[in-house]
C-alpha cells in the first residue's frame, strides 16, 4: 500500500469515528399510505456517507496528478488529448535512447582552464593558436564542471555576455558568436557549438564580456575548445594563450583547454556494442615492457592517432581500465622500427590518466606503415598489472584508415577471462556500450538531445497541467453531483415528510369516519331505546328486556372501539397485548359466537407485515363477510383461515350455510364494498357459492412495498 493510500485510509477512519455516532441516530421511516413508493430515508445515514465522500475527494484533490491515475482513468473527456501526449513522449523518450548524452563527470583530474581571480582584468579571453592557418567550420565551447565556493556547478565560468571571434593569417577578424548585448543562458555541461562556412583560420579567441559570477569572484573559465576541420579537432596541436591563468595543479591551466579532457565521457552512439576491446596478459611487475602494434596496408601520411581507454562499469571509478601510466607512441615505415619517429613519450609518473576522454596525439603529416605503443609502467589492477585498450583510431586527413590494418602484440589475455577481449576490437569502430562516432556527429546529436530533453520536458509539464485540470474538473464536479444528491435527497425528505403529514391525516380522517358510523349509530340506538323505556307505558319487563340491548350495544361499541385500537398499534407494550392478528381472532370468535368455527390464524407474527391501512382493510373486509355470515347465511359450521406465503397472505372464509346463486342481482351493496376493498388492497378477489352449499370467499393479498417486516414496526401512529 503507498503512502497515499495509508493517508486516505487514516482520514476515511478519522472521519469514521467523528461521524460514527450520527450514524448510530434513529432512522426516520416515512410511509406513503398513496400509490406512490414508500422511501425509508436515513437522513443522518445520508449525511455520513456524504461527508465520507467529500472527505475522500478533499484528499483526492490535495493529491499531485503524477500519483492520481485514477483521475485520468475517470476523466474521459481528456483522454484524447492524454493519449495524443503520452505518444509523443513515448517518441520522444524512445528518441532520446538511441541518443548519446552527456556523462556529466570529470573522469580526470585535469578540469580546464580559468583565469585568475584579479580584478584588475578590464577584459577576460582565452585564445587558441593553430600551427599553421587551415580551413575551420565549427569551434565547439565545453563547458567546465567544477566546484564553485559552495557546491559543485555544471557550467562553472562560462561567461554571461560573450564574444566568439576566429582570425586569419593576416589578422582579420569573423566573429562567429556574439552574445553581447544580452545575457546568455548558463548551458550547464552542455557544449556552445558556432558552426560557419568553412573559413582559414589560424587563431580563435573566445572574449567575456561579463564574467561568471554567480558563486564566487568574476573569473572566466572552460573545459576544452575545439577547433573542427571536417571530423577532425586542429586545436590538439595549438597553442594556448588567455589573459591570466589561475594555476592549480593538474586541475587548472592553460594545456587543459586543447588536451580532449571534458566532463562529457567518449562519443559513443547507444546500441549494439562489441567486445571490450585489447587485453594483455596480466603481470606482477609493473615495469614490464609490452607492446601493441597496427600494421598498414602500405606506407600513408597520417596526421593523428587517438586512443580510446576501456571504460568498465564492473567498477565505478575504472574509466581508463588498463590505460598504462607511462608509454611511447611511435612510428616507422619498417617493421623492424629502425627509422622510427616518436610522436607522443609520457614520462610524467605524475600525468593523470584520461579517464572517459580522447587521447589524440598529433602525427603532424608523418609518413608511417606501423605503429606501436609501448609500455613502460603498467596500470594496476588488483594484484597484479595489465595494459588495455578499446580502440585506436588512425587519422589520414579525414579518414580514419586503422580498420584497413591489422594488429599485433606482445601477448594477449588467454583463457576463460579472454572471452570479450581481442585484438579485433582495436579497429571495429565499436565498444562495449556502442558505436564510436565522429566528433561533429557527436556534437550534433548532443544538440539533438539537447532539444528533445527540452521538448520532452514541456510536454510533461503539459501533460501534468493536463491531467491536473481534469483531476479538479474531476473533483469539483463530483463535490458539486454530492452536494446535488444531498440537495435532491433533501427535497425527498421534505417531500416525503410532507406526504407522511397528509396521509396521517387521510388515515385520522379514516378512522374518525369508521368510529363515527360505528359508535354514532351505536349511540343513535341506545339513545332510541331509552326514550322506549321512558314512555309511559313502559313496564318492568320491557325495561329489563331494553337494559339488555343497552349493554348490548355498549359491549359491541367497546369492542369496536379496542378492536381498532389494538389494530392500528404498531407494538405491544406487554406480552399479553393483542396484536392485529389476534384482533381478527376476537373479532371471529365474537360475531359467530355459538357457530362451530374452524379458527386458523398464525401463531407468531408475519416475517412481512401489512402497513397500518392494509391492516384496517383487512379488518373491515373480514368483519362485513363475518356479519353476513352471522345475520344471514344460517351457518352452523365456519372456516376461517389466515395462510401466509412468500408472496403475500391468503385469508380464506367458508360457510355450510344457505348460500346464494352470484348471478343473481342484489339490492344491498355487500358484494360491491367487499370488490372495492379488495381493489383497495391490491387484493385478488374470489368468491364462490351455490345455494343450499355455503360460500367460499378467497381474498389474496401481495406483497407489496407499503409491507415491513416484523423486526422493523412502523411508530405508533399520532394521537387522534
Amino acid at each position: 500500500m503507498s503512502s497515499d493510500d495509508k493517508m486516505l485510509n487514516e482520514e476515511i477512519q478519522t472521519s469514521w469515528k467523528i461521524l460514527a455516532p450520527m450514524k448510530q441516530a434513529p432512522s426516520i421511516t416515512i410511509y406513503p399510505m398513496t400509490k406512490a413508493s414508500r422511501i425509508r430515508v436515513c437522513a443522518p445515514r445520508l449525511h455520513f456517507f456524504s461527508a465520507l465522500l467529500i472527505t475522500w475527494l478533499l484528499h483526492a484533490h490535495s493529491t499531485t496528478a503524477a500519483e492520481s491515475h485514477w483521475a485520468e482513468r475517470l476523466a474521459f473527456w481528456s483522454w484524447g488529448d492524454l493519449q495524443t501526449l503520452d505518444a509523443s513522449i513515448l517518441d520522444h523518450t524512445q528518441r532520446l535512447q538511441a541518443l548519446p548524452e552527456i556523462a556529466l563527470i570529470n573522469s580526470c583530474i585535469r578540469v580546464g582552464l580559468k583565469t585568475g581571480y584579479s580584478t584588475e582584468e578590464d577584459v577576460r579571453w582565452m585564445e587558441i593558436t593553430l600551427r599553421e592557418a587551415a580551413p575551420v567550420d565549427a569551434v565547439i565551447l565545453v563547458p567546465p564542471l567544477a566546484k564553485a565556493a559552495k557546491a559543485v556547478v555544471a557550467g562553472y565560468g562560462f561567461p554571461v555576455r560573450f564574444r566568439l571571434e576566429v582570425f586569419d593569417d593576416a589578422g582579420a577578424a569573423h566573429v562567429v558568436l556574439d552574445h553581447t548585448s544580452q545575457d546568455f543562458p548558463n548551458p550547464g555541461c552542455q557544449p556552445v557549438i558556432a558552426r560557419f562556412a568553412p573559413r582559414q583560420v589560424r587563431r580563435v579567441r573566445l572574449t567575456a564580456i561579463e564574467p561568471w559570477s554567480i558563486d564566487g569572484p568574476e573569473v572566466l573559465a572552460l573545459a576544452e575548445m575545439l577547433v573542427l576541420s571536417g571530423s577532425r579537432n586542429l586545436a590538439i596541436d595549438a597553442t594556448v594563450s588567455s589573459s591570466s591563468s589561475r594555476n592549480a595543479p593538474r586541475a587548472w591551466m592553460r594545456a587543459n583547454l586543447n588536451d580532449m579532457v571534458t566532463p562529457l565521457g567518449l562519443p559513443i552512439q547507444p546500441g549494439p556494442g562489441g567486445k571490450k576491446g585489447f587485453h594483455s596478459t596480466p603481470t606482477s611487475t609493473k615495469s614490464e615492457k609490452k607492446w601493441l602494434t597496427l600494421t598498414l596496408p602500405e606506407i600513408t601520411t597520417i596526421d593523428e592517432v587517438r586512443l580510446v581507454p576501456v571504460h568498465l562499469k564492473e567498477v565505478p571509478l575504472w574509466y581508463d581500465y588498463g590505460f598504462p601510466k607511462l608509454y611511447t607512441v611511435e612510428t616507422a615505415t619498417k617493421e623492424d622500427f629502425s627509422d622510427a619517429v616518436t610522436l607522443l613519450d609520457v614520462t610524467d609518473e605524475f600525468q593523470p590518466s584520461p579517464g572517459m576522454n580522447f587521447v589524440c596525439i598529433p602525427a603532424r603529416h608523418t609518413r608511417a606503415k606501423f605503429i606501436r605503443i609501448t609500455t613502460k609502467e603498467l596500470w594496476y589492477r588488483k594484484n597484479d598489472y595489465a595494459f588495455a585498450l578499446a580502440e585506436m583510431q588512425v587519422f589520414h586527413g579525414q579518414e580514419n584508415i586503422a580498420p584497413q590494418g591489422s594488429f599485433t602484440s606482445s601477448d594477449t589475455l588467454m583463457g576463460e577471462d579472454a572471452v570479450g577481449w581481442g585484438l579485433d576490437a582495436l579497429n571495429d569502430g565499436l565498444t562495449a556500450d556502442g558505436r564510436l562516432i565522429s566528433l561533429p556527429e557527436w556534437f550534433s546529436q548532443l544538440e539533438t538531445r539537447q532539444t528533445l530533453e527540452v521538448e520532452n520536458k514541456q510536454l510533461q509539464s503539459r501533460r501534468t497541467a493536463l491531467a491536473e485540470h481534469a483531476q479538479r474538473q474531476l473533483v469539483y464536479g463530483s463535490l458539486g453531483s454530492v452536494c446535488f444528491i444531498i440537495l435532491i435527497a433533501g427535497g425527498l425528505l421534505w417531500k416525503q415528510q410532507l406526504q407522511r403529514k397528509r396521509d396521517t391525516q387521510r388515515l385520522h380522517d379514516k378512522i374518525a369516519r369508521d368510529l363515527h358510523d360505528e359508535i354514532g349509530s351505536n349511540l343513535a340506538s341506545i339513545t332510541l331505546i331509552c326514550s322506549m323505556a321512558n314512555q309511559p307505558d313502559a313496564t318492568l319487563e320491557s325495561l329489563k328486556s331494553e337494559l339488555t340491548e343497552i349493554e348490548r350495544v355498549a359491549a359491541g361499541t367497546a369492542d369496536s372501539m379496542r378492536d381498532m385500537v389494538d389494530l392500528i398499534s404498531t407494538r405491544r407494550k406487554a406480552a399479553s397485548q393483542d396484536d392485529w392478528v389476534d384482533v381478527l381472532q376476537r373479532l371471529t370468535e365474537r360475531l359467530l359466537r355459538g357457530i362451530r368455527l374452524d379458527c386458523a390464524l398464525p401463531a407468531s407474527p408475519l416475517t412481512m407485515e401489512p402497513d397500518i391501512e392494509t391492516r384496517r382493510e383487512i379488518y373491515l373486509f373480514c368483519k362485513e363477510v363475518l356479519n353476513n355470515i352471522s345475520k344471514h347465511a344460517g351457518a352452523t359450521h365456519v372456516r376461517f383461515h389466515l395462510i401466509p406465503g412468500t408472496h403475500g397472505l391468503r385469508i380464506e372464509i367458508q360457510d355450510n350455510g344457505a348460500g346464494f346463486n352470484t348471478s343473481a342481482t342484489f339490492s344491498g351493496h355487500g358484494l360491491g364494498n367487499l370488490r372495492e376493498r379488495a381493489a383497495a388492497m391490491h387484493a385478488a378477489f374470489d368468491l364462490t357459492s351455490t345455494p343450499g352449499h355455503g360460500t367460499l370467499i378467497v381474498l389474496d393479498l401481495p406483497l407489496t412495498h407499503r409491507w415491513v417486516r416484523a423486526t422493523a414496526r412502523e411508530l405508533s401512529p399520532p394521537a387522534l
